[in-house]
């Protein structure tokens, strides 16, 4: 995978130029479906699970495949509404507004619960859309913008 390029940004950028994901799954959503769909998009970080237009959790790709790849995941969990997997998971959310400054957003990131940290994070756009960021893609912004003020 490679990264791109944040050269161009300053303390000051938000988390709106971010390369972002929109990959929502109602929560009755077989979870096969779900595993179909990783497993042909690999750039896309995880999954937001939403009731309505309401993120009730995500789960990275991670966390996700690594679940699955447990005892008895793949008999269990593919018949079955990807919400279990929100529960078992304890698949909480890190929602933030587009505006955020990456800085703060890595912090924010960095202060959840450590199963947690590398978790992707909601973007919530002024006009309502929610967009998914992968946690890596933050901290490697915010190391760009911590090396050039070093730099200076």
């Amino acid at each position: 995978m490679s990264y791109p390029d944040f050269s161009h940004l300053t303390p000051a950028a938000t988390l709106d130029v971010l390369p972002a994901h929109d990959y929502k799954v109602p929560a009755a959503t077989l979870t096969r479906e779900v595993m179909e769909y990783i497993k042909n998009n690999p750039d896309v970080p995880g999954m937001m699970i939403v009731d309505g237009d309401t993120v009730i959790g995500t789960i990275g790709r991670q966390r996700f495949e690594s679940h699955m790849q447990q005892v008895y995941s793949s008999e269990i969990y593919p018949k079955r509404p990807i919400q279990i997997l929100v529960e078992v998971l304890k698949a909480e959310k890190l929602q933030l507004p587009s505006s955020t400054r990456i800085v703060d957003a890595a912090l924010a990131a960095l202060q959840r619960p450590r199963a947690l940290v590398f978790e992707p994070l909601v973007i919530e756009f002024p006009d309502g859309q929610l967009r998914l960021v992968d946690c890596l893609i933050v901290l490697l912004a915010q190391v760009t913008i911590l090396e050039k003020f070093l730099q200076q």
